[in-house]
């Protein structure tokens, strides 16, 4: 069995077909859901940085960290994804049309997704918690007058 699933994972797809008795290369049946989760997934990182962090978050900075954090590496993921659909579909007999690549992408995305969760599970409600507080302890703080500031330096 151990040797089975190394060799599909590492046969390039010319290889797979002419093992399985196809006229041509073995077909890849994902290629259009892949590429539109891709892409969606640039344009909403694009929308957010150029759009989102001033229309949304400008007020909560731990969104705004979040989404920095999250989203950048979300993007990284979608970028790297498209020259492996490419190579899939385009470079049949090569090195990157190996399955490998793909399911090490899909490890790195459910890598990616269950960092998130843990993130907004785990840690976001006490940073949330801790930034209201010191919201709260800031409202009772007197702030300095801008005419004793001014006065004092000269």
């Amino acid at each position: 069995m151990g040797t089975n699933l190394f060799r599909w994972l590492f046969e390039d797809p010319i290889t797979a077909g002419s093992n399985g008795n196809l006229p041509s290369a073995e077909t890849f049946h994902f290629l259009w859901p892949w590429l539109i989760f891709c892409l969606v997934g640039l344009l909403i990182t694009f929308y957010y940085s150029v759009e989102g962090r001033k229309r949304f978050v400008r007020s909560k900075p731990l969104l705004k960290y979040m989404y920095d954090r999250y989203l950048g590496w979300f993007a990284v993921i979608c970028f790297i994804g498209l020259p492996l659909i490419g190579a899939r579909v385009l470079l049949d007999g090569y090195f990157f049309s190996w399955r490998v690549w793909r399911y090490l992408w899909l490890l790195s995305l459910a890598i990616w997704a269950v960092t998130w969760i843990v993130y907004l599970v785990r840690k976001y409600p006490a940073e949330r918690a801790n930034y209201e507080a010191y919201q709260r302890r800031r409202q009772y703080i007197p702030k300095g007058s801008k005419r004793k500031a001014r006065t004092a330096s000269r």
